[in-house]
């Protein structure tokens, strides 16, 4: 891997202090080249069970927006809407989310890892969801610089055009506070979002994922390890497949590549798979889903969760084959466990009749993460 692209951004100021961004997918094999790429080459659809999930649902009609550097208009992904442009840091919309001019065509790689299809001849990546709508939001344009300033405006897009699922490939070093609001708001109206928790292979802990709401992922190996750079601590929900993935650029070629970015892309999949099989459920509700089924290797030792596993190992079939949320058994609440962002955060299951408060909002009868104190 070329471990340059894992690179800082240029010091921005933001708020009078000093914001820092990166993206978090790394190329393992430049130049790429072209493969066959199927499930019988994609070790982590094989891993995830994607044939069998796709019997149950395959996506469709649950709309991600990808918070990126953008998604190339010819990107192998068959549900590829019109989106936004925020990227030139003023706030304003410039575009349609429908250009990457990353190094490595960051934004697209999310894209197809999500909702790719092998309609164009079986050599392009399969996405995990792949008739799952993509909706572009380009936040940064591959400079690293601008993330701190698109990203607010980005998110607020995708909630204002029904995004039901939002996917953040990338690590802010500040708790910086019109990303945080986004978030916040994101979460009130429903959706899932799901973060990266870095590359550093430390404890660091970056936003979006610290906060409370967002899904923490990290990645794991084809045996079901951690790998060796994904950072650990209380911001792991869940980990997924993120080494030696395949998956296309923007410039059409297919390659592999290392990263949280890469695991987060299959988390976010996965929710849209949650969320096409069971659109009555809310986002708290699919959420619990995915917390709920995750496999526990032996690593964990028993535990209900890890710094290094989150919850444990993402199982989509054994998410979308569910008839209800787990723990949702009637009136009462119980634990589902864990800590997050710092803070001891707990997975609230609330049955058919149920109140329950946290960080100001009200929420009857579904499942709801809330920071305890």
């Amino acid at each position: 891997m070329d471990s340059r692209y894992h690179c800082r951004a240029r010091k921005r100021r933001y708020y009078g202090r000093v914001a820092r961004a990166a993206i978090l997918g790394l190329i393992l094999t430049p130049p790429l080249s072209y493969a066959a790429a199927s499930t019988e080459t994609q070790w982590a659809l094989q891993y995830l069970k994607a044939n069998e999930a796709w019997k149950i649902t395959r996506g469709a009609n649950v709309k991600v927006a990808v918070v990126d550097t953008g998604v190339w208009s010819n990107a192998n992904v068959q549900n590829l809407l019109n989106g936004a442009d925020f990227s030139d840091a003023s706030g304003t919309n410039v575009g349609n989310g429908l250009v990457d001019s990353d190094a490595v065509g960051h934004g697209t790689g999310e894209a197809v890892l999500i909702a790719g299809t092998s309609s164009a001849g079986g050599d392009h990546t399969v996405g995990l969801a792949p008739e799952a709508p993509i909706v572009p939001v380009r936040a940064s344009d591959g400079t690293h610089a601008g993330w701190p300033y698109g990203a607010a405006p980005a998110i607020e897009y995708a909630i204002s055009h029904n995004c039901r699922v939002i996917n953040l490939a990338f690590t802010l070093n500040l708790d910086t506070s019109e990303v945080h609001r986004a978030i916040q708001d994101a979460v009130e109206h429903d959706v899932v979002v799901v973060a990266a928790v870095g590359n550093d292979g430390t404890s660091q802990q970056y936003y979006p994922a610290a906060w409370p709401g967002v899904v923490g992922v990290g990645a794991i190996d084809s045996s079901g390890k951690v790998w060796a750079r994904s950072n650990t601590g209380a911001d792991v929900d869940l980990v997924a497949p993120g080494v030696h993935i395949l998956r296309d650029d923007n410039r059409g070629r297919v390659g592999y590549s290392d990263g949280t970015s890469e695991a987060t892309a299959y988390v976010s999949a996965a929710a849209a798979l949650v969320r096409s099989a069971h659109p009555g459920w809310s986002a708290a509700e699919v959420v619990a889903a995915l917390v709920g089924t995750a496999d526990k290797p032996p690593e964990m030792r028993g535990a209900v969760r890890d710094d290094r596993y989150g919850a444990g190992i993402l199982d989509v079939l054994a998410a979308v084959s569910l008839t209800r949320p787990p723990g949702v058994v009637g009136e009462g609440a119980r634990q589902l466990g864990g800590v997050h962002g710092g803070r001891d955060v707990r997975w609230w299951v609330v049955g058919a009749v149920g109140l329950v408060t946290g960080a100001g909002v009200v929420v009857f009868g579904v499942v709801r993460r809330r920071s305890a104190g």
